[in-house]
């Protein structure tokens, strides 16, 4: 069955078996190596789901990034501070052009508080956006007027990874080939606005609609056709893996409820929202 913690420590240990070796973003921005892979966790829901997946990667040995929202239910200080004490990234998992409703003004204000709030707990250097995908307003465009390396902020993976050289796997609409189903966990296509969709612009990467990324050429639906394709030796040299704790659990019904309400999920995104957006 996938979806699960068993499903996951499989791929995980089938990569480190074909010598990927798993890093942080913060580490991959440092130090990029051959055969790596940019382990990255988007807590958008259940915290102690991704204290269980920072447990079980520290038993494989391998450390990655986590990326916290700030609102009441994610921000959880004794599972950040046990997660950082296991050697994993913390990064802000940032929204506010969402919470505050477009206006750039409160949302900058909204994101240095945070990303103090964060600071106090432990280091932040990094940032992911997070979708918010039944909101109009994409968090990433606060950059156009605004740059995030004024507040010490080194890398932001949507703006600051190539992915014509970097695969990037998802499993945004629990399934790995979910991208006609995600409004904005996707590489970005153009390196201009879009401004009917609001697309942030990759202002850090030279793209047009026209440039090939890795996850136009490789396509997985389950977890178990990764496995397949790293056991075959068919996978390229740098991938980065983002995935959401809450998707993932060993519990029958836990397990059941993600798996039915996340159906629900993508048939709304898909006809309401992503032709939309």
């Amino acid at each position: 069955m996938d979806f699960t913690l068993e499903s996951y420590a499989l791929l995980l240990n089938s990569m480190q078996g074909q010598g990927y070796s798993f890093q942080s973003f913060l580490k991959f921005l440092n130090s990029s190596t051959i055969n790596s892979v940019i382990l990255r966790h988007d807590v958008d829901l259940q915290p102690y789901n991704a204290l269980q997946i920072a447990e079980l990667e520290n038993d494989i040995g391998i450390t990655g990034s986590y990326y916290f929202r700030s609102v009441p239910r994610c921000f959880d200080k004794k599972i950040i501070r046990q997660i950082s004490e296991l050697d994993h990234e913390i990064g802000y998992h940032y929204e506010n052009l969402v919470i505050c409703k477009g206006d750039f003004e409160c949302a900058i204000k909204d994101f240095e508080k945070n990303l103090e709030r964060f600071r106090k707990i432990v280091p932040v250097k990094t940032i992911c956006m997070h979708g918010s995908p039944l909101n109009r307003c994409d968090s990433r465009l606060l950059w156009k007027k605004y740059d995030y390396r004024d507040f010490g902020i080194i890398g932001e993976p949507y703006f600051d990874i190539d992915f014509t050289k970097v695969l990037y796997l998802t499993d945004t609409g629990r399934r790995w080939d979910g991208e006609k189903f995600s409004v904005r966990d996707k590489v970005l296509r153009s390196n201009k606005v879009n401004k009917k969709s609001g697309e942030a612009e990759n202002k850090n990467l030279k793209t047009d609609e026209n440039t090939v990324f890795l996850s136009d050429k490789y396509k997985f639906r389950s977890t178990f056709d990764i496995i397949r394709a790293a056991e075959k030796n068919e996978l390229p040299d740098k991938i980065m893996i983002n995935m959401h704790p809450q998707r993932w659990t060993d519990k029958p019904l836990p397990w059941l409820k993600e798996y039915v309400g996340q159906n629900v999920k993508n048939v709304i995104k898909r006809f309401f929202f992503v032709k939309k957006f």
